[in-house]
């Protein structure tokens, strides 16, 4: 007889996206799962044999009603979003908020989900003005005009549904949300392509602010692991019925996931660099005050603003410099305590990981990438 916590049938929802395909890359690792499906819109990159893909929009009834009858999921990951630094609000919105929307009526309407984990962002709990230094999950979701970013104001509207949906009128449905921060790894077309791209190019040498500033890392590897686990205690609440020990509440909560070792930034651009065949010596490095830089990159925006009309975005933006010269981590003890999770794969073999799948990836695969184009 199968235990209250297997996972039995699995649908991925971005399946094929930089930490879908890492979370059915565990499913076909655990002993516990019986059918694997992946939704995707595109479905060309990174499958994984044993799993079954389907091309469909989230923002499609149409298409999520579909997927449901043929899987006939256990369990839900909900790990669709667009780019933050490269969507559009309507985008953002269409994906976000609308889509999940979609996605909770359809469950609703078909009945059989137990268990739906949401992936959230670290985001949505930060104004990307001040530190975030050392901070849980007690801080409430912000939204417009609080929240300055439109990425995470429709996470965080994304999550508040995801939440409220919890055990809604009784329908037993166990939802809970996981918030990445600053995830790297196989796969990564983003933050890899551009940290190498940066390091090939010699932009690494150039460091903006002291570097004082400590930043959460999380190798993607450990994010999938905690969704894993989050989707295991859902199905364990959903068995109990009655409400949990607080202290032990999984169902209707937010965790955010890192790998409990926060590096200073520019250490980490330096690493990947480093492991990717482009190291910097510490004396070369030049630094700018982080003042100066904020006042050019500023004028760079304008610039840009004015000459494409909004269409294009410089490389550095306000919010990345930002980024680079505060403080962001994160205190992960809630999701040690409820969902048992612990970091498997350090800082450093997570980078040694992540450069050793760049250097074997093909031209072809560097050339579907705007990040890794540069490297080809």
């Amino acid at each position: 007889m199968a235990s209250v916590d297997a996972l039995g049938s699995v649908l991925v929802l971005g399946g094929c996206g930089f930490l879908g395909h890492h979370i059915i890359q565990k499913l076909l690792d655990a002993d516990d799962v019986s059918q694997i499906t992946a939704l995707d819109l595109n479905v060309d990159s990174y499958q994984r044999k044993g799993a079954r893909y389907i091309v469909g929009n989230i923002t499609s009834r149409e298409d999520i009603m579909k997927v449901l009858e043929e899987a006939k999921p256990r369990v839900i990951f909900h790990a669709i979003s667009p780019q933050a630094l490269g969507g559009t609000r309507k985008l953002f919105n269409e994906v976000n908020v609308e889509g999940t929307r979609t996605l909770l009526k359809c469950i609703q309407e078909v009945g059989f989900v137990k268990a739906l984990v949401y992936t959230s962002s670290s985001s949505v709990i930060h104004d990307n003005r001040g530190d975030l230094a050392g901070v849980t999950e007690d801080l409430p979701l912000l939204f417009l005009p609080q929240q300055t970013e439109y990425y995470s104001h429709t996470k965080a509207l994304a999550e508040e549904m995801i939440l409220k949906a919890n055990d809604s009128g009784g329908s037993g449905l166990r939802t809970c949300a996981i918030r990445p921060a600053g995830m790297f790894g196989e796969g990564d077309r983003t933050t890899t392509g551009n940290t190498i791209g940066a390091a090939k190019e010699g932009k690494n040498k150039i460091q903006i602010g002291d570097n004082t500033k400590l930043f959460d890392w999380t190798y993607v590897g450990n994010n999938a692991d905690a969704q894993l686990l989050a989707a295991r205690a859902l199905l364990r609440s959903h068995a109990a019925r009655g409400p949990q020990p607080a202290d032990r509440k999984v169902d209707g909560e937010a965790f955010v996931i890192t790998n409990d070792e926060p590096w200073p930034f520019w250490d980490f651009t330096r690493a990947v660099g480093a492991a990717a065949g482009y190291p910097i010596k510490k004396e070369d490095v030049y630094v700018i005050p982080a003042g100066v830089m904020w006042v050019l990159v500023a004028i760079t925006e304008c610039l840009y603003w004015c000459f494409t009309l909004g269409t294009k975005q410089p490389r550095f933006t306000r919010m990345k410099i930002k980024y680079m010269t505060i403080h962001r981590y994160f205190d992960i003890s809630k999701a040690k305590t409820r969902l048992g999770y612990k970091p498997r794969v350090s800082m450093e073999d997570g980078i040694e990981r992540t450069a050793k799948w760049y250097l074997n990836i093909s031209r072809e695969e560097k050339e579907r990438s705007e990040a890794f184009r540069k490297l080809v």
